[in-house]
């Protein structure tokens, strides 16, 4: 057990650190009134009121207060009931001297208030603090209170770190070159936050490249009873190779809303004859090529190379949100089926004579492309390669 002297310290030395938190949050909240009101005039000037509403960020603001004070009351401890009322005899405004100067009156004034703080708040640190500046004896059973003045100190640092890492004053306080960036970052998770409150939820979400197979998907699913769509949202649900990318606008799919699925399903397809499909057909069609280039498949004159990156890239996509299943078009129809039943959709058998990319041009890399085929880099060549053997085709290269 320590001796007095050395809990005198101990409490000494952490009240003095409270006491200077305290001071900075006030110079910090003075400060940043200012920070606030340049950062609005800032985003006022966006133009972006569907971002930026005041009114919902006070009315969260307000639900956050009533969560604090809807919080459990802690047991009070009689020695702070004791030193409580000690302070408020000294300092109440009915009980004040009539003879003393208005300055004094002014400081008993604060110290009152702070009292009043220190008691709502169960602040064991804003009491002693107060205390003492009201010259209120202390009992030596106070300086067993370090803990509580610890814990108090550390709550102001909190609120210091808040203030000093929000947007406003990291913007305010970068150099000017900068700030635009700032702004830019700020919208873009603004947009991604009200996008993810906005999320339709739909049953079935269905994932896949272009031209592997998202038609096939929707059409065998539709032929067991459900109702699903191709790039088109149904009652069960959509089938779309555009949905990898979370957040719209998507190509050929205007105004569709953002959604979350219970179940998200992703099809696969052999690269041997998805490779021509993309090459000669998807990646002529310059939207859903943009689409995809933006989005992080690399550009290439290799018809082949830029085929095979963008299934890798889409297949990165998709598989970063963790697919409930994964199937090959080729032979997993029935794996689907039960996977399905099992989740509790009621559905019907239907074997499914729906063929996969009906607009068939009867290309193949040994025909069309075994010039560029033989030409691509040993990296993609490898990464393909290990696409293949997860799930479950014959290596592309050997």
């Amino acid at each position: 057990m320590k001796k007095l002297g050395s809990q005198i310290i101990d409490f000494k030395r952490m009240l003095r650190q409270y006491e200077f938190f305290v001071e900075d949050l006030s110079d910090l909240k003075e400060l940043q009134s200012e920070v606030n009101s340049e950062f609005g005039s800032a985003i006022a000037g966006l133009k972006r009121p569907d971002l930026f509403d005041n009114k919902k960020v006070e009315s969260l603001a307000n639900e956050a207060d009533a969560s604090k004070n809807e919080s459990e009351e802690p047991e009070r401890d009689p020695l702070f009931k004791k030193l409580f009322r000690k302070m408020v005899v000294k300092c109440h405004p009915d009980r004040l001297p009539t003879d003393i100067s208005d300055s004094s009156k002014l400081e008993l004034k604060s110290h009152y208030e702070n009292a009043i703080k220190a008691n709502d708040d169960y602040n064991w640190a804003l009491l002693i603090s107060t205390a003492i500046k009201l010259e209120v004896e202390l009992s030596e059973e106070y300086y067993d209170h370090v803990e509580s003045l610890k814990e108090e100190s550390s709550k102001v640092q909190k609120e210091i770190e808040v203030i000093q890492t929000s947007v406003a004053w990291t913007w305010y306080h970068a150099p000017d070159d900068q700030r635009e960036g700032i702004l830019q970052s700020y919208v873009k998770y603004m947009e991604k936050s009200l996008m993810a409150e906005k999320k339709q939820k739909i049953k079935i979400l269905g994932l896949g490249h272009p031209r592997t197979g998202t038609g096939f998907t929707s059409s065998i699913l539709n032929s067991w009873g459900l109702e699903v769509g191709h790039e088109k949202l149904e009652r069960d649900g959509v089938v779309a190779w555009q949905l990898a990318v979370e957040n719209g606008p998507w190509p050929y799919m205007a105004d569709f809303p953002n959604v979350e699925s219970e179940i998200l399903i992703y099809n696969v397809r052999d690269p041997r004859t998805s490779i021509p499909s993309i090459a000669f057909t998807e990646n002529t069609k310059s939207m859903s090529l943009n689409y995809r280039l933006k989005n992080g498949v690399l550009e290439s004159p290799n018809r082949v190379e830029q085929a095979i990156h963008s299934i890798l890239q889409w297949d990165r996509l998709i598989t970063l949100r963790n697919p409930d299943f994964t199937f090959r078009i080729e032979d997993q129809s029935q794996d689907l089926f039960a996977f399905l039943q099992g989740k509790g959709f009621e559905i019907q058998w239907v074997e499914s004579n729906q063929k996969v990319n009906a607009r068939d041009h009867g290309r193949t890399i040994d025909k069309d492309l075994q010039t560029e085929f033989e030409k691509v880099r040993p990296s993609l060549r490898a990464r393909i390669n290990d696409y293949c053997v997860r799930y479950g085709y014959d290596i592309l290269f050997t």
